[in-house]
Parts: C-alpha cells; sequence; structure tokens
C-alpha cells in the first residue's frame, strides 16, 4: 500500500479528542437507552455464542463490547479496537470498573488491521464504518481476520430524512463551512442499502443483506441535545466562525429542530441500518 494511503488511513477523527470521548461517555445511558434495540439485533445476527472470540471495530467507549462479552461468556473473549486512544481509555476503565476479564482494548484502525488472518468468530461494529476514509480496505481486512464462516454485523446511520436530529445540523453547518471543515466524513456514507451491500459483496462477504432499524432518539430537551450531540455535530465550523456567526448558526438549528420538542421532552424519529456478511 502506497505510504501517503497509511499516512491518510491513520489520521484521527473529528470523534477522536479527550474532549469528544468525554462527552460520549457522558451521552452512555441515553445511548444505551436509545440503541439498545439495534444494539441486540446487531449481536443476535452476528450469532455470537459462548466461547467465541469477538473483534469490536470502532468500539468507542465499549458499551457494545460489554454486551458482546456477555454473549459469549467467560470462555469467550473480545477485542475493542478504535482509532482514538481517549475512547478506549474510557471503556478500560468501565471494564474493569465491571471487573470484566474477557474484554482487551487495542487502539487500532480498522483499514490497517495488526491481527492474524482467520483469527474471530465474530466482528460487530456499531456506527463507526461509514467514517472511514478508506471503507473498502477496512471491509477486507475485516473479512481476513474472520474466521471461515464467521459473520460480520455492522450498524450504520440510514437515510439522512430517517435521521433528522443528525441531517438537520449537518446540512445548516454545512452552508456556513470553510476549508477542511466543508470535507469531514459523511455519517450517512452507507446509508443507501444498495451501496451497504454492494461495498460488503466486493469485499469478499457472501449472503449479505440489510436491515432497517427504526427507533426514537430521545433528549431531555433540545438544549440537552445541543449541549452534547449537537455540539459534536458542528464542532469543526463553529472553531471556524466568530462569535455573531456562531450565534447565528445555532438559532437555525434550534428553529429547524424545535418541532420536536415537547410534553415528553425532545424526541425525533431516528433510523439505523444493519448490514450483514459471512466469511464463506
Amino acid at each position: 500500500m502506497p505510504e501517503e494511503n497509511k499516512e491518510h488511513m491513520s489520521q484521527p477523527t473529528p470523534w477522536s479528542s479527550s474532549e469528544a470521548a468525554r462527552h460520549w461517555q457522558q451521552d452512555a445511558e441515553r445511548r444505551q437507552h436509545n440503541f439498545a434495540v439495534a444494539t441486540r439485533r446487531m449481536l443476535e445476527t452476528a450469532e455470537l455464542r459462548p466461547g467465541q472470540h469477538v473483534l469490536d471495530i470502532g468500539a468507542g467507549t465499549g458499551d457494545q463490547s460489554i454486551l458482546a462479552a456477555q454473549s459469549v461468556g467467560p470462555n469467550g473473549s473480545v477485542l475493542a479496537t478504535d482509532i482514538s486512544s481517549e475512547m478506549l481509555n474510557i471503556a478500560a476503565q468501565v471494564v474493569k470498573r465491571e471487573g470484566l476479564t474477557t474484554i482487551t482494548t487495542r487502539v487500532m484502525d480498522a483499514q490497517q488491521l495488526d491481527l492474524q488472518d482467520n483469527s474471530f468468530d465474530a466482528v460487530i461494529s456499531r456506527l463507526a464504518l461509514m467514517l472511514m476514509p478508506h471503507r473498502q480496505q477496512a471491509l477486507r481486512e475485516i473479512h481476513r481476520v474472520l474466521k471461515p464462516g464467521g459473520k460480520l454485523a455492522a450498524l450504520v446511520w440510514s437515510a439522512p430524512e430517517k435521521n433528522p436530529l443528525f441531517s438537520v445540523p449537518l446540512a445548516i453547518g454545512s452552508t456556513y463551512a470553510r476549508g477542511e471543515a466543508s470535507s469531514r466524513p459523511d455519517p450517512f456514507a452507507l446509508s443507501d442499502p444498495g451501496i451497504f451491500e454492494r461495498d460488503l459483496a466486493e469485499a469478499g462477504f457472501s449472503d449479505v443483506a440489510t436491515y432497517a432499524l427504526p427507533f426514537q432518539s430521545q433528549y431531555s430537551s433540545l438544549d440537552a441535545f445541543l449541549q452534547s450531540t449537537g455540539n459534536r455535530l458542528t464542532a469543526g465550523v463553529m472553531e471556524q466562525l466568530n462569535q455573531q456567526e456562531q450565534q447565528h448558526l445555532l438559532e437555525e438549528v434550534r428553529q429547524a429542530l424545535s418541532q420536536f420538542e415537547g410534553p415528553q421532552g425532545f424526541v425525533a424519529p431516528a433510523e439505523m441500518l444493519l448490514g450483514v456478511g459471512s466469511k464463506g
């Protein structure tokens, strides 16, 4: 592989900072509640069984790694990987606090897995694949490290119109973006089932399928959303703007999303896409 590609593939994402990791963990309880059904479906589709060895790609702070470890039991293992050492530091702390000895964390780029061929029974990934600049390389690497008969089950964001809490701030932010901020990873890069299935098949997977998993995205209030998730979505753009422009951007986002605030808090429709493939 050309050296320039290796360098590009190793670059951290906007979600790799210590501040992003801290905010991500602070939002863990809400995220676990909102993502519960989709995460369970991912683990069931991966057909995890006691004693298996599982690789988690883009594990973040380890929410789904812990659930996977519970599925494979004391004789199994989970390797939680992420490009962000800050995210994995938090994951390791949580794992230690929970007394889980079967989970290991390693900083690793999914596009360059430092792992042996045919070494995992299953691979899971939640909301990570769509952010990778070289998805095909990552999928080929995942296929390589899976044992024959092993499964990949990966969650990505579905279509923008089905995820307004993410697509609306991103669309508004893009009208203010300049330079590098306008070329950030696209969270909807795999939102088309046809594209997702094609990418899986081209990487060598068989029995490829995708499933739409709708759910409700809930926050206590619009302000709570803006202070956590909303801030991450517009972070790269906000840094380029003066105070007046920042206020204008936030006001646009607030007005556009105010329709989702009501007696039950801040609630909006959302949807993930579950992609599945087997190694023949």
